[in-house]
C-alpha cells in the first residue's frame, strides 16, 4: 500500500471518527431549538394549557434533569463494559429518546385539562430521562476520545456545526407542517403536530446510533468503586472546589439561561408584534416568524467560523469577549422595537442578536472537556461523567428556571390562551417579553464578559498540565516552577502542595 494510500485511508477514517461524534449532537442542538422556540406555544395555543401550568410542566422537568443528571454522570463513570464507559449508555438512550419525543406532542385524545397537564408532565420527565441517558455520557465522550487542546476545539466545533445544521432542519421541518399565524390557528393542527414528534423523533434518536458506531473511546481502568449516595456527593463536593471548573459551570448556566429565556420569546414576541404579517422576497411569500428563525439561526451558524478561528489564534473562551458586545447591541434594537417599527431595523437586530448568541452554548461546549484534566490534576482521577452532569444539572436548572419566570410573568401581566391575539395585547405584555427577549441577555452577557477576562486556561497552560500528569503516572512524582506552581494554584484555587499532582508515591492509573 502506497504512503499516499495510507494518508487517504487515515484522513477518511479520522473524518468518520469526527463526524459521527459530531451527528450526536443533534439532540443536544436541534431538540432546543424546536422545544425552546415553539413548545410553549404549543401547550398554550395548541393544548389550550395556561401559561403558568405550561411553565411549571417545563420547569418541573427541568429541576428533575438536575436532580438525575449528575447521577447518571457518576453511574457513566463507573460503568465497565466492552463498549466503554460512555457508548453503553448512548446506546441505550436510542429507542427511549424516539417513543418520549413522539410523546411530547401528541396527547392520545386527551380533552380535560388536568387529564392534558398531568399527561404532557409524564411525557417530558420521561423525555427528560431518556434524552440524559444520552446526552450527558456524549458530554463525558470527547475527553475519552482525544487529548490535545486544539484537537478538541476541532471535534467541538464540528459539534457545534452539526448542531445548527439540525436547528435548521427542524425548523424547517415545523414550518412545513405548522402553518399557524394567530394562536387560534394552532388547534387545526393536532395531526401536524404528531407527524412532526414522529419525523424528528427519528432525527434526534438516529444520530446518537451513529455516534456510537462511528466513535472509540479509551478504555480506562481504574480501582472499582461503589456507587453510593455519600460517594455522588463527594464526587460533586470535590469537583466543585477547582477554581476553573466553577467559572466554566457559570459561564455555561447563565449562556443556557439567556439562550432559553430570549428564545422562548422570541416567537410569542413576534406574534404580537407584527401578529400575521407575512413577507415576500424575490416572488416567495414566508411568514415572518419563520423568517425571523432563520435570519437568526443563520447568523448564528455564520459566526462559528470566525469564533473557531478566534479559538485557535487565541485562546477558546475569546469569542466571548466579541460575541456577547454584539448580542448587546442586538438586544438593545429589539428592546426598542415597536408593531411601526420598520421590518429592516428588527431584522438587523434579530442578526445581531443571532451572531451574538453564536457562542453562548458553543464556548462552553468546547471549554467542557478540559474540565477532566484539572479535576485529575487535582484528585488524581478522571471523571468525565461526573463533570459532564454537573453541567448537564446547571444548564437543565437555569433552562427551567427560565420557563417558570416566563410563566410567572405572562401571568402576572395578564397574558393566556384565551387572550393571546393582536387585538387584545397590552404594552404591559409586550414589557414582560421584552424582559425575556432583552434585559435578561443584556445583564447576563455583562456578567459573562466579566468571567471570561480571567478564565486563565490556555494550550500552553494546558499542555503543561497533560504533560505533568502523564510524567507523574510513570514516575511517581514532578517538579514545577515556582511561576507554574502559581498558574497552577491560579487554576485550581487550591494551594499548590494539597493537589494529587504536588504529592508523591500515588497509586497509578493506566490508560490503554
Amino acid at each position: 500500500m502506497s504512503e499516499k494510500t495510507q494518508r487517504r485511508k487515515k484522513l477518511l477514517k479520522k473524518g468518520w471518527e469526527v463526524g459521527s461524534y459530531a451527528t450526536g449532537y443533534a439532540l443536544g442542538g436541534g431538540v432546543g431549538q424546536v422545544l425552546t422556540l415553539y413548545y410553549m406555544s404549543f401547550l398554550m395555543f395548541a393544548m389550550q394549557i395556561d401559561p403558568l401550568s405550561a411553565a411549571l410542566i417545563l420547569g418541573v422537568t427541568k429541576v428533575w434533569d438536575g436532580f438525575i443528571d449528575p447521577a447518571i454522570g457518576v453511574l457513566v463513570d463507573k460503568t465497565k463494559s466492552r463498549f466503554g464507559s460512555c457508548r453503553k449508555w448512548i446506546l441505550i438512550s436510542i429507542v427511549p429518546i424516539f417513543i418520549t419525543y413522539f410523546m411530547l406532542w401528541y396527547n392520545f385524545g386527551i380533552t380535560s385539562t388536568s387529564g392534558k397537564i398531568a399527561y404532557f408532565l409524564i411525557a417530558q420527565l420521561l423525555f427528560s430521562t431518556a434524552s440524559s441517558l444520552g446526552t450527558v455520557p456524549y458530554e463525558a465522550l470527547l475527553p475519552r476520545m482525544v487529548d490535545g487542546y486544539k484537537e478538541r476545539i476541532n471535534y467541538s466545533s464540528f459539534r457545534t456545526v452539526f448542531s445548527g445544521i439540525a436547528n435548521v432542519a427542524s425548523t424547517y421541518i415545523y414550518a412545513a407542517l405548522i402553518h399557524a399565524k394567530e394562536p387560534d390557528d394552532y388547534l387545526l393542527y393536532q395531526k401536524e403536530f404528531a407527524i412532526m414528534g414522529l419525523v424528528l423523533g427519528a432525527m434526534f434518536a438516529i444520530p446518537m446510533l451513529i455516534t456510537f458506531l462511528g466513535s472509540k473511546e479509551k478504555i480506562i481502568n481504574t480501582k472499582p468503586e461503589n456507587l453510593s449516595v455519600k460517594g455522588v456527593f463527594k464526587d460533586y463536593a470535590e469537583i466543585l472546589k477547582s477554581k476553573l471548573f466553577r467559572k466554566c459551570f457559570l459561564l455555561s448556566m447563565l449562556g443556557s439561561f439567556i439562550s432559553y429565556a430570549a428564545s422562548i420569546a422570541l416567537t410569542i414576541f413576534v406574534l404580537l408584534t407584527y401578529s400575521d404579517l407575512d413577507v415576500k422576497i424575490i416572488g416567495i411569500t414566508l411568514s415572518l416568524i419563520f423568517l425571523v428563525v432563520n435570519i437568526k439561526g443563520a447568523f448564528e451558524i455564520g459566526f462559528f467560523v470566525p469564533n473557531i478561528v478566534m479559538m485557535k489564534k487565541r485562546n477558546k473562551h475569546f469569542p466571548f469577549l466579541v460575541d456577547l458586545p454584539i448580542l448587546v447591541a442586538g438586544c438593545i434594537i429589539l428592546l426598542f422595537t415597536t408593531p411601526e417599527t420598520h421590518l429592516a431595523v428588527f431584522f438587523i437586530g434579530i442578526a445581531l442578536f443571532g451572531a451574538g448568541t453564536s457562542c453562548l452554548s458553543f464556548v462552553p461546549n468546547v471549554l467542557m472537556p478540559d474540565l477532566p484534566d484539572i479535576d485529575e490534576l487535582m484528585y488524581g482521577k478522571r471523571r468525565e461523567g461526573a463533570n459532564g452532569g454537573l453541567v448537564t444539572l446547571g444548564r437543565q436548572v437555569t433552562s427551567g428556571l427560565a420557563f417558570l419566570i416566563f410563566g410567572v410573568v405572562l401571568t402576572l401581566l395578564n397574558l393566556n390562551e384565551d387572550n393571546a391575539s393582536t387585538a387584545q395585547y397590552t404594552p404591559q405584555n409586550i414589557a414582560a417579553l421584552k424582559i425575556m427577549l432583552c434585559a435578561i441577555p443584556i445583564i447576563g452577557g455583562a456578567v459573562m464578559f466579566f468571567i471570561s477576562r480571567t478564565y486563565n486556561l490556555d494550550d500552553k497552560s494546558h499542555a503543561l498540565i497533560k504533560a505533568k500528569i502523564a510524567e507523574k503516572r510513570e514516575k511517581g512524582s514532578v517538579d514545577f516552577s515556582k511561576d507554574e506552581r502559581v498558574l497552577l494554584e491560579k487554576i485550581t484555587g487550591t494551594e499548590y502542595n494539597r493537589l494529587w499532582i504536588a504529592k508523591e508515591d500515588v497509586v497509578q492509573t493506566a490508560i490503554e
